[in-house]
């Protein structure tokens, strides 16, 4: 026979790393989160279990559920079918119908006092879960935070319409129990950060990146030019920000979004009539006879690649806020001093072909916005001039902290970071795993116990005796998550309003349940091809050794269980025309309607379920 021709596959061992990430939305979280599991839960109506797994890694567990950038939702499975599961609007679900009550999760055992003292600098949510999982661990702990707020970008950066003011205070006052917390404590002034170096074994930099970065064009020093993360700390603090009747915010990413949402509701837009980006004439008649000013945002980024989250900005559009995509800004023109307009050209492309930024204009294709006010959301950057001369941590390029992603650590012993500060623009959910990583990784430090790359429990795989889908979950489409009509999008009322128990059960049965998978007895398989033919989604494939490319678990496993090696096998294959094959199975595909395994003649397939106890970030 000749030698086997067509398409090479790629081949991975099933073992517990393969299964780890087969669970998209676990692998997916920065601490974890067992999402598969409390979305089961609540698909059967138990929402104490829902919010108990939601707990477990995640201090902030109830802020979360609202604000979370969620990407378990970017990864989940669902989503190359028809659309992913809104997987933080079940969380919050989570937490409006458990019965317990609301409860400060990511808790681990306590331990003993160590007689150590540990500084923490910010309180964001890094610094704040940093602080929390420190003091379980037994050390004395004090959080300076330089503004009388506790929360720092949750609360300062954050309108209040997506963040209640109240559910996050009280998020953060049972995080702090037992923490000693020094507001209005900026270090630098009131205490030398030398001294904390003296005073205490180890400190933890959480101190964010509140220094909005500056556009280098003409004009960026008129009056009517404002930093939009100034303009956001100031109205979340209460202050009343002067805006003009005509608003043009600079930027494409979440703050920008926030920026732009919370200028209009300081102008007081009064919302009409559902908003789309066809729909900018109604929005400019409804704004004329309403009187209501204009709110417009100006990005590099087509609408593709704008980096704001797709509901964010889908809810900005609705409140007839206007996105003019793929312009750059070239200059602000002003009048007496006072800013007048914007004149911005057109960008052809934002990153080249290595994928890094570097935007490229159509000159000649300027465009002038005119505008008595010009918010810029063009990223930020740290403020560290409060270390002093002594203390040398070495920075990156871009302007940030160089540290161990894996434990926090910098080159200075003892001082560890997390958050913005050491990666830039940070989600909430990757700041808090930042502050829980640098919390064991200063227990480690200090007590000496060098951490181990070991798991404190291997996973199981559980046969299943049964197995079923819920009725047509494969064709239930996407659950808008509820939100206050237009007319009320004022002020800080809250945008969203969550799932009702229905709408959540709903919702949560269209999960494709990733933690199962159809599994193969080889001993009993007999190469029948019922299971390949019968997948609705071709998700399984039959095809001779000699076609896939094997990585070295499968090379491994094929030596010691057959006392060959692949391209032993391989060989065979060539020269028997298939003595040996390999069950292949694509997991995106497959939605575990369980086909496969009713077909199987021999018994050979079965549903096995993975299970693992929530690991330490």
């Amino acid at each position: 026979m000749g030698q086997a021709v067509g398409k090479r596959y790629k081949a991975m061992l099933v073992d517990a790393g393969w299964l780890r990430k087969t669970v998209n939305c676990r692998a997916a979280c920065p601490v974890h989160t067992n999402a598969q599991g409390y979305i089961e839960a609540i698909a059967s109506g138990d929402f104490d279990a829902a919010y108990d797994i939601a707990s477990q890694p995640n201090p902030f567990v109830n802020i979360c559920a609202r604000i979370c950038g969620h990407p378990c939702e970017t990864a989940c499975r669902r989503g190359c079918h028809d659309a992913p599961l809104s997987i933080r609007a079940l969380k919050r679900a989570a937490m409006d119908f458990a019965s317990g009550g609301r409860r400060t999760g990511g808790d681990f055992r306590r331990h003993p006092k160590q007689n150590k003292r540990v500084a923490v600098i910010g309180a964001g949510p890094s610094g704040v879960t940093a602080a929390h999982d420190l003091t379980l661990l037994g050390y004395e702990v004090t959080l300076f935070e330089a503004t009388e707020k506790l929360g720092g970008m949750l609360f300062l950066g954050i309108p209040e319409y997506r963040l209640p003011r109240a559910a996050l205070l009280e998020e953060i006052e049972n995080l702090l129990k037992g923490v000693e917390i020094r507001t209005n404590t900026r270090v630098g002034e009131q205490i030398n950060f030398a001294d904390l170096l003296h005073d205490y074994q180890a400190v933890f930099l959480a101190v964010g990146a509140q220094k909005g970065r500056q556009l280098r064009i003409d004009g960026v020093d008129a009056d009517g030019v404002i930093n939009g993360i100034d303009f956001l700390l100031n109205v979340n603090l209460g202050y009343k920000v002067e805006i003009g009747k005509k608003v043009v915010v600079i930027g494409g990413g979440n703050v920008a979004v926030d920026v732009a949402r919370t200028a209009a509701r300081e102008a007081g837009i009064d919302f009409a009539g559902d908003k789309s980006y066809g729909a900018a004439l109604d929005v400019a008649r409804a704004a004329r006879r309403m009187g209501a000013p204009e709110v417009h945002m100006v990005c590099l980024e087509s609408e593709e690649e704008m980096p704001a989250h797709e509901e964010e900005i889908a809810e900005t559009v609705r409140e007839g806020i206007v996105i003019h995509n793929s312009r750059g800004p070239t200059r602000i023109l002003s009048a007496n001093g006072k800013c007048i307009g914007l004149e911005t050209v057109r960008c052809s492309s934002v990153f080249d072909q290595a994928g890094r930024f570097a935007p490229t204009f159509d000159h000649g294709t300027e465009e002038l916005f005119e505008c008595d006010t010009v918010l810029l959301a063009v990223g930020q950057l740290p403020d560290l001039s409060f270390l002093g001369d002594d203390v040398k941590l070495d920075m990156t390029p871009a302007g940030f902290v160089n540290a161990s992603p894996k434990t926090m650590a910098t080159n200075v012993p003892g001082v560890y970071v997390g958050g913005d500060v050491v990666f830039g623009a940070r989600t909430a959910i990757e700041a808090i795993a930042d502050g829980r990583r640098a919390a064991m990784a200063i227990y480690h430090y200090l007590s000496g116990q060098a951490p181990s790359d070991e798991e404190t429990e291997r996973p199981r795989l559980i046969r299943l005796p049964m197995h079923q889908m819920p009725e047509k979950y494969d064709r239930v489409a996407r659950h808008l998550v509820p939100t206050i009509s237009l007319d009320r999008r004022t002020g800080v009322s809250e945008v969203e309003t969550g799932y009702t128990r229905e709408q959540a059960v709903a919702e949560a049965a269209r999960c494709l349940q990733c933690n199962r998978s159809p599994m193969l007895d080889s001993a009993k398989c007999v190469l029948c091809g019922g299971c390949v033919d019968i997948c609705p989604f071709g998700c399984l494939k039959i095809v001779s050794i000699d076609r896939i490319d094997a990585d070295s678990k499968v090379a491994e496993f094929a030596q010691a269980k057959h006392g060959l090696s692949i391209d032993e096998m391989s060989n065979e294959s060539k020269e028997t025309g298939g003595s040996w094959s390999v069950m292949l199975k694509d997991e995106e595909k497959c939605t575990r309607c369980g086909l496969c395994i009713e077909r199987c003649p021999v018994d050979a397939m079965w549903m096995g379920r993975f299970e693992e106890a929530q690991r330490a970030v």
